[in-house]
C-alpha cells in the first residue's frame, strides 16, 4: 500500500510542478490526476498497489468535506447576501457538466458487440 501511496504522491508532485512550470491557471493537482488517467488508460489496468491505496483513501473521503462545511459557517453572512447567486451559479454548472459528460459519453461510445 505504501507503494500506491508513493505513486500517487509522485503524479501530485508531477502535476505541481509541470502546472508551475507552464504556468497553467490549472490547479497542480488536477493535472496530476489527468496525467494519472493518461497513464492508466494506456495500461488498460490499475496496478494493485495504487488500487488498494485508492481504495483507503476513498474510506475516509468524508473527512475532506469537513473544512468545507466549516467554510460554509466562517463565510454565513457572504452566503446569506449572495446564497441565491451561488445556487443559481451550481445548478447552472451542474447541468453544463452533466451535458458535457453525455457528450463525452456518446463521442468515445464502443459496441459491446
Amino acid at each position: 500500500m505504501v507503494l500506491g501511496f508513493l505513486v500517487l504522491l509522485v503524479y501530485w508532485l508531477a502535476g505541481e510542478a509541470l502546472s508551475q512550470w507552464i504556468g497553467w491557471p490549472i490547479p497542480g493537482n488536477v493535472v496530476g490526476l489527468v496525467l494519472l488517467w493518461i497513464t492508466l488508460t494506456l495500461l488498460k489496468k490499475v496496478p494493485q498497489p495504487v488500487a488498494e491505496a485508492s481504495k483507503m483513501l476513498i474510506r475516509y473521503l468524508t473527512l475532506l468535506f469537513v473544512p468545507a462545511g466549516v467554510g460554509l459557517i466562517e463565510h454565513w453572512d457572504r452566503l446569506m447576501a449572495n446564497g441565491h447567486w451561488m445556487l443559481l451559479i451550481i445548478a447552472i454548472s451542474t447541468v453544463l457538466a452533466a451535458l458535457a459528460m453525455i457528450a463525452t459519453f456518446k463521442l468515445f461510445r464502443v459496441n459491446a458487440s
